[in-house]
């Protein structure tokens, strides 16, 4: 699981991440993590080794592993001011060491932020430490596209090995997940604008829908923000469109939102996609990542949430042999 799902409980900050992180290991949830490096470390993103060494510990204590390490570049440290690519390049080497002495297999950037010059630089350093840089693909990008056809012939142009992809399952989702829809409605969208948003993810209008509704004054900030992210996190991609990109997918993110639209996930598109990733050999990480915690209240515990999901993977997957528990399958 990635602790990105205890987004709630980091802020709450009663617990420091090392604890947090401590309390994961030993839930019998999962012995291996995903950690967000912008979350867990005051030094991020240039990752200081004497904080990271910490971390280290904590898992070590707990005979647990680190799967991936959440990453990326700070392009735009303060309003007006950007930084260069050896500024940015330099970061991504400190994270990519990091990940090294936590164990991680790869560190997760944002896909498209970084100019492949970069990406292409890094992945030299990737070599060195053995850890992959994964760019991850989420929401509304769409597999056939410019932007992923333009990476995958970086790819196989350069022949870099150090970079792949990390696909983010909310590319997949067979609908507007109920708790998300219900959070609208609570934070006071009319039921008939809210059925109309699950309509136009059903039949794809979904932009032009929600636009309208982020230009509206009257929105409230909470609003706002919930359309923000189905925007930019929902997507509805069929599994068949992403088996061009299988050869250069390797890492999963089993994103979910509620156990409602999980399930159907699972028997939908998103289990079609890994059933074809695992029949092509993959051997990667598959990661939860409970995203639900935006809008439902801080009691909610990320951890019990996540426990309810691994018992849904299980039993779709129970006829493969393959141990969710592990750091790759």
């Amino acid at each position: 699981m990635t602790l990105f799902a205890l987004t709630n409980e980091l802020l709450a900050a009663a617990r420091s991440p090392d604890e947090l992180l401590r309390d994961v290991l030993g839930s019998g949830v999962t012995g291996v993590v995903e950690i967000d490096a912008a979350q867990h470390f005051r030094s991020f993103p240039r990752l200081e080794p004497a904080e990271v060494a910490r971390t280290a510990g904590v898992v070590r204590d707990e005979g647990g592993a680190v799967s991936l390490l959440g990453g990326g570049a700070d392009l735009t440290p303060a309003p007006g001011r950007t930084i260069d690519e050896e500024a940015a390049l330099a970061q991504l080497r400190a994270q990519l060491d990091a990940a090294a002495v936590l164990g991680a297999v790869g560190v997760r950037v944002p896909f498209g932020v970084l100019p492949w010059s970069v990406l292409e630089r890094a992945a030299q350093h990737a070599d060195g430490t053995g850890v992959l840089l994964l760019e991850e693909v989420q929401g509304p990008e769409d597999p056939g596209g410019p932007r992923l056809l333009a990476r995958v012939d970086d790819l196989q142009r350069s022949g870099v090995t150090g970079v792949r992809l990390l696909l983010d399952t909310s590319a997949l989702m067979a609908g507007a997940p109920p708790g998300y829809l219900r959070a609208l409605e609570v934070r006071g969208l009319p039921t008939s604008v809210v059925a109309g948003i699950a309509g136009a993810f059903r039949d794809g209008s979904l932009a032009a829908r929600v636009l309208p509704l982020l230009a509206d004054p009257s929105s409230s900030p909470e609003v706002h923000g919930l359309l923000v992210t189905a925007l930019t996190r929902f997507g509805s991609t069929p599994a068949a469109a992403w088996l061009p990109l299988v050869p250069w997918i390797a890492s999963v993110h089993l994103t979910w939102w509620d156990l409602e639209s999980a399930e159907a996930d699972l028997d939908g598109e998103v289990g079609a996609v890994l059933d074809s990733l695992f029949a092509a050999g993959f051997a990667g990480v598959v990661c939860s990542e409970w995203g639900g915690h935006e809008w439902e209240p801080a009691s909610v515990s990320g951890l019990d949430r996540t426990r309810a999901h691994r018992r849904l993977v299980e039993t779709r997957f129970r006829d493969a042999s393959i141990d969710f528990g592990m750091k790759t399958t």
